[in-house]
């Protein structure tokens, strides 16, 4: 019996030696990203769409929303372009162009065609509306990791406009099959839209006050 037990327990510890377990880690920076970037350029059309999906995102990623019984609103969730408030986070418009909720509960999904090891993107959420939550599923879709953003990576841009802060999800391995995305009104773009700098426009005040100067000049010598 003994001698049994014994071999037993060698070929548990032999088999758990030889099983890696991948895990998942909340990234919040882009600076060695190397998953896909969500290209939202067909939605680039100044107006946004309430939708349930499913809807083709390029590079073989499907956008959907949970049915409005499952927490979304009746509109379950926004693409495309135009301005929409997130609370103390100010707001996002112009050229931005972004998939998100249109509830403060809820959740969508971005499915991909093949298995990545990672996913990131820009977001921002509306505060105090909800727990905006990224999590990521397998191809069995179970859970792989989850992440309250609110409390592990806050995103704060007060009264700012068209501000989105990089998160993501790393795994250890090639098996995230999906990324799920819940609550606070979140939504994610996967550019950060431009935005002039306070130099920009000191520039181009110089440059007009210099052709304004010269076309002076001009006048002045033509009399």
């Amino acid at each position: 019996m003994k001698r049994y037990l014994k071999i037993v327990a060698i070929t548990v510890t032999f088999i758990f030696s030889h099983l890696t377990f991948a895990a998942t880690s909340l990234t919040t920076s882009n600076a060695d990203y190397t998953g896909p970037v969500l290209d939202l350029s067909p939605f680039s059309n100044g107006n946004y769409t309430f939708t349930f999906g499913p809807v083709s995102i390029p590079g073989g990623i499907t956008f959907t929303a949970a049915p409005g019984d499952n927490g979304n609103s009746g509109q379950g969730s926004v693409i495309g372009q135009g301005d929409y408030g997130l609370a103390s986070n100010g707001a996002i418009g112009g050229n931005a162009t972004y998939i998100g909720l249109d509830s403060g509960t809820g959740f969508a999904t971005l499915t991909f065609a093949t298995d990545i090891s990672s996913f990131g993107g820009f977001w921002n959420y509306a505060p105090d509306t909800g727990t905006p939550i990224i999590s990521a599923y397998d191809a069995s879709n179970s859970l792989l990791g989850t992440y309250d953003l609110s409390v592990l990576a806050p995103i704060s841009t007060p009264n700012g406009f068209n501000q989105f802060v990089f998160r993501g999800i790393q795994s250890d391995a090639t098996d995230i099959k999906s990324i799920q995305f819940s609550g606070s009104y979140i939504v994610l773009t996967g550019v950060i839209p431009s935005i002039p700098e306070l130099e920009t426009y000191a520039m181009l005040l110089v440059g007009l006050g210099l052709i304004g100067f010269m076309a002076r000049r001009r006048k002045e010598a033509s009399v």
